[in-house]
């Protein structure tokens, strides 16, 4: 069974040789009934409703298409390895201030157990 292959709009645009507003017209008219949204927002269109719309000949396209699809799977890797980085940044973040406050603690403890300490 073969995997559905999806282009982003822009993506889709460039393959079909139209503008993305055209992809738009599609998706607002319901040609394109199985698009997707990926987590960031972004439109992902089926190649095979592309075929069905009317927008893409698949002959026509030749190998530029499989390109396409390749560069899209590495935009959208790319772009999951961003979000990643971007939640273990934040993880650092809140790690780094529960350390602070948990020093904060310690320097407190300490002075308050410190013999010279003058009640």
């Amino acid at each position: 069974m073969s995997e559905t292959r999806y282009l982003t709009r822009r993506d889709a645009a460039a393959a079909c040789g139209c503008h993305v507003d055209t992809i738009r017209r599609a998706e607002a008219a319901n040609r394109l009934p199985n698009r997707r949204a990926r987590a960031d927002g972004t439109i992902e269109i089926p190649v095979a409703d592309l075929v069905a719309a009317g927008l893409l000949d698949p002959l026509a396209a030749g190998e530029g298409l499989p390109e396409l699809v390749t560069r899209s799977r590495s935009d959208r890797d790319l772009l999951d390895a961003r979000q990643q980085v971007a939640v273990r940044d934040v993880t650092i973040n809140e790690l780094r201030v529960q350390l602070e406050v948990a020093r904060d603690e310690i320097a407190f403890l300490r002075r308050l157990a410190d013999p010279r300490r003058v009640a």
